[in-house]
């Protein structure tokens, strides 16, 4: 009976680890698919001189595995549409979470330089002192 109480206490405690999941948690399929199409070609875009959300949309599609013409179809009629095929979910989850994942790296590595050779460059550096002061001993 005990381990029944704390299976049941477990999982009722239990949070989303995945990030995909927990960014959407009460959002239904399409609007899930949706946002994770969205942050995917955000990532994807290269500028609005260089690129159209279209082309980034449809580079989304090809990293996330699904077909081009899904992605159109949930980019353009996410609103109306009632489900979505669930291995194009799954697939938009998990490439959601590869880039989220990516990004979280990045940052922390970056964290890591920027307090390591922060500490590095203060006890390393030494500001050169001149022994001549003054106007008359300017150099020229």
């Amino acid at each position: 009976m005990s381990d029944a109480r704390s299976v049941k206490s477990d999982t009722l405690r239990a949070e989303a680890t995945m990030r995909a999941l927990a960014d959407t948690k009460g959002m239904d399929a399409p609007e899930q698919a949706k946002f994770w199409l969205e942050g995917i070609a955000a990532k994807m875009h290269r500028g609005p001189r260089r690129d159209t959300w279209t082309s980034a949309r449809d580079r989304a599609a090809e990293f996330a595995g699904i077909e081009v013409s899904m992605a159109k179809r949930i980019w353009q009629r996410w609103e109306d549409m009632k489900d979505v095929s669930g291995s194009a979910l799954v697939k938009l989850m998990i490439a959601y979470e590869r880039i989220c994942e990516t990004n979280e790296r990045a940052a922390d590595s970056y964290r890591a330089e920027r307090l390591g050779s922060g500490t590095k460059n203060a006890e390393t550096y030494q500001e050169p002192r001149t022994s001549r002061m003054g106007m008359g001993h300017a150099q020229n």
